[in-house]
């Protein structure tokens, strides 16, 4: 036996706990597994529901309040971020913009959130509309850049903005052109994002770039890596590494996502209180009924995450081969 192999039986809860804020949304993404199947009702966390949980956890380092939807949909998203700051948290959440009016942009910083994650996948028009399925780029255009003049007018570094950008074949040409968006918008920091593929839209194996880098998509990272350099961006990718590494690959051929730390680490929970091992795993399982853990409405955490479903999500992690939805899981997906 194998005795490096990580234990079944974790004794102390994660720091880090994933929250589907809402799993309703207004983008319609070409990359997302949402846009072509209902894994579970819509809903919205409530505040309360969310105390209800987050007050199991003795210590809660990192919340992260993205999911298969889109945050601001949620009414009650910047109590939450309010109420988890009380509870020394680092907050953040992915958001596409749309509904970033100027008064939720004021309580956003109100609200202490620590990073703003902007999902826009595209440096024009058009690629914007074929990639996230809805006409809304200039509209996205003009509320982040009227959140960071509102930043600016407060003196506020929070909070963190960034733009994210999944690369694809189909919007690579775009990249160095995205970082002179960010530029112009006065936003400091750009992510490269990995696809996460599963056959759906655009999310297909054929668009991946990942260890199938040619040289001219060398060449657009790297332009757009010097563009970031000399502008004075943060340039980064999934796993805290550069987008031209993540994009080459550094995960071993064989149990590539052995490196995944996630199932002792933190949880995700869902709009509708469903535990599953992390936020990728709705992307990539073929059988969503088997993916749930439990139930945080119904179940204690702790009688969750040392639960029967959860040791053997563990042990399945550790042999040789990968539970459904890691099989195609590598090293370096993003946070």
């Amino acid at each position: 036996m194998d005795t490096s192999k990580r234990p079944a039986l974790v004794p102390t809860l994660p720091r880090t706990l994933y929250l589907e804020t809402t799993n309703r949304c207004d983008s319609a993404c070409q990359t997302c597994i949402r846009t072509f199947h209902t894994l579970e009702p819509p809903k919205d966390l409530t505040l309360a529901e969310v105390q209800q949980i987050v007050e199991q956890f003795p210590v809660l380092e990192r919340v992260v309040l993205h999911g298969i939807g889109e945050p601001l949909l949620n009414k009650q998203i910047f109590e939450i971020v309010a109420y988890l700051k009380t509870r020394g948290a680092t907050v953040l959440f992915n958001s596409d913009a749309i509904s970033l009016t100027q008064k939720r942009a004021a309580q956003l910083i109100d609200s202490g959130l620590d990073e703003y994650r902007v999902s826009m996948d595209a440096a024009t028009r058009a690629t914007y509309a074929k990639l996230r399925g809805v006409d809304q780029f200039e509209r996205v255009i003009r509320n982040v850049g009227a959140l960071v003049t509102l930043q600016q007018q407060r003196g506020s570094n929070k909070p963190r903005i960034s733009l994210w950008f999944t690369t694809l074949k189909a919007n690579l040409d775009e990249l160095p052109a995205f970082i002179r968006l960010a530029v112009r918008l006065g936003v400091p920091e750009v992510n490269a994002q990995r696809l996460v593929f599963n056959g759906y839209g655009l999310a297909v194996q054929e668009q991946s770039l990942h260890r199938h880098l040619e040289e001219r998509e060398h060449h657009l990272i790297r332009e757009a890596e010097a563009l970031a350099q000399q502008s004075g961006i943060v340039f980064k990718a999934s796993g805290a590494t550069t987008p031209l590494q993540s994009l080459s690959g550094t995960a071993p051929d064989q149990r590539p996502w052995a490196g995944c730390q996630r199932p002792w680490t933190l949880s995700y929970v869902t709009a509708n209180g469903n535990v599953l091992p992390c936020c990728i795993a709705p992307w990539t399982t073929t059988s969503y009924r088997q993916l749930v853990l439990g139930n945080a409405f119904t179940t204690g955490f702790q009688h969750i995450w040392n639960g029967a479903r959860y040791q053997q999500f563990r042990q399945d992690f550790e042999s040789d081969v990968a539970p459904d939805p890691c099989r195609g899981c590598g090293w370096l997906w993003s946070f």
